[in-house]
């Protein structure tokens, strides 16, 4: 088995809400994205699965914490939302419907739905999956980490 997803982590002091890893984010999923789209780009704002957050002059990064309850999986009437050993989450997106009774259930904001494609997503760390719970790394791990030009994001 494949190691674990890492997931990017946020120094506050250091972000300036840039939006270059929402940017990073969108084009590592979707390799389809026109080269130079900006953070405030539609096809940005719709597929991120990660997003910056400033409230009161502070950003935060609204990523999943892999809550021990999971609320997210436990109301997801089509089992697309799974917690694994070792306590992953991950979200199984050809069982997602779009319901979205992941969205309103998770404290963090951390799931979004994509209304063009019809179903939830959330950050899995730039680890897609090849079968649910066979993570398969995409090499240099968080496309977000490499692309921040102030170094607040890092594994």
């Amino acid at each position: 088995m494949q190691p674990p997803a890492t997931f990017p982590k946020l120094d506050p002091a250091l972000c300036t809400a840039c939006g270059a890893c929402e940017v990073a984010c969108v084009t590592a999923r979707y390799p389809a994205a026109p080269a130079g789209i900006s953070p405030d780009d539609p096809l940005v704002l719709e597929r991120r699965r990660l997003a910056i957050r400033v409230i009161a002059d502070v950003p935060s990064l609204d990523l999943c914490v892999h809550c021990p309850d999971s609320p997210c999986v436990s109301v997801c009437p089509h089992n697309a939302l799974v917690r694994f050993p070792g306590g992953r989450v991950e979200l199984i997106e050809p069982r997602c419907t779009g319901c979205g009774h992941c969205i309103a259930a998770c404290p963090y904001k951390a799931i979004r739905r994509v209304t063009e494609l019809g179903i939830a997503v959330k950050c899995d760390g730039c680890a897609p999956m090849d079968k649910p719970g066979h993570v398969v790394a995409i090499a240099g791990g968080p496309a977000c980490v490499a692309a921040c030009p102030t170094a607040a994001l890092r594994v």
